[in-house]
């Protein structure tokens, strides 16, 4: 199962100019199974009211889901997850801020994938700019993570801090993690905000970052792409024929 966590700057790239076809473009030559998007726009002015996540999909032939960081009165913001895989259902977790501050807010995306080997959960995440904002929203998805412990759980995303950071030492203490690369800034990348993280029921087989002259203009992060294998035969896990729905699932 090949992840690819990809902060795509809802699509504008190094030199300023909005071109979703160049995202389109590099996850396509990676040929992921799974797409985790973070600053994904929705209907928003400023992007022309793409709704992005679903033109991506229908472009690529994914199924998709997106739920919301930000929205106002026309348009959204927030996370998406392109899946090759059926989708059983999805939900959004919202994130902590600190009070009588003026951050972003932040969320999760949860989708539960009907894998071949099995059900895996994919959590898709773009964590806050201010240290404590980021410890508090760790310790719900921690929290959150371990009410799932039964099923094999990849967890992804912009997190906004470095791998030697409280908040990717902490995750670590529930998650194994993935051996994080720079992805930051695209054409130059110098620092690591892109991580991945798995639990004990998936290995990590190979991990990369494309840097081709297309990846280093399309947007300010470079993907990271992680191929992942089941360490042990699941148990058996019965898919329903429908899709239990929490939210909207697109089938390109």
């Amino acid at each position: 199962m090949r992840i690819m966590t990809y902060n795509i700057r809802a699509g504008r790239g190094m030199d300023g100019r909005l071109n979703l076809d160049r995202i389109a473009q590099v996850i396509q030559a990676e040929l992921p199974d799974v797409v985790a998007l973070q600053e994904v726009d929705s209907k928003r002015r400023r992007t022309t009211y793409q709704d992005q996540a679903h033109m991506l999909a229908e472009q690529l032939g994914y199924h998709c889901a997106f739920v919301h960081a930000r929205r106002w009165t026309q348009g959204e913001y927030g996370n998406a997850i392109l899946s090759r895989y059926p989708m059983v259902d999805f939900r959004r977790l919202a994130l902590p801020k600190p009070a009588r501050l003026p951050v972003e807010a932040r969320c999760v995306l949860q989708c539960r994938l009907a894998h071949p080997e099995g059900e895996v959960l994919v959590w898709n995440t773009h964590l806050g700019l201010l240290a404590a904002e980021r410890r508090a929203q760790v310790a719900l998805m921690v929290q959150e993570f371990l009410k799932h412990q039964e099923v094999p759980l990849v967890l992804c995303g912009d997190f906004n801090c470095r791998p030697r950071s409280k908040e990717i030492t902490g995750l670590g203490l529930h998650l194994q993690r993935v051996i994080s690369q720079r992805t930051f800034p695209g054409f130059l990348p110098v620092v690591h905000l892109d991580h991945v993280f798995h639990t004990r029921q998936l290995r990590v087989d190979r991990t990369f970052v494309p840097k081709t002259l297309l990846a280093r203009r399309a947007s300010d992060h470079l993907p990271l792409v992680v191929d992942l294998e089941w360490a042990r035969k699941p148990a058996p896990s019965a898919i329903p024929q429908g899709c239990r729905e929490t939210g909207t699932v697109s089938t390109a």
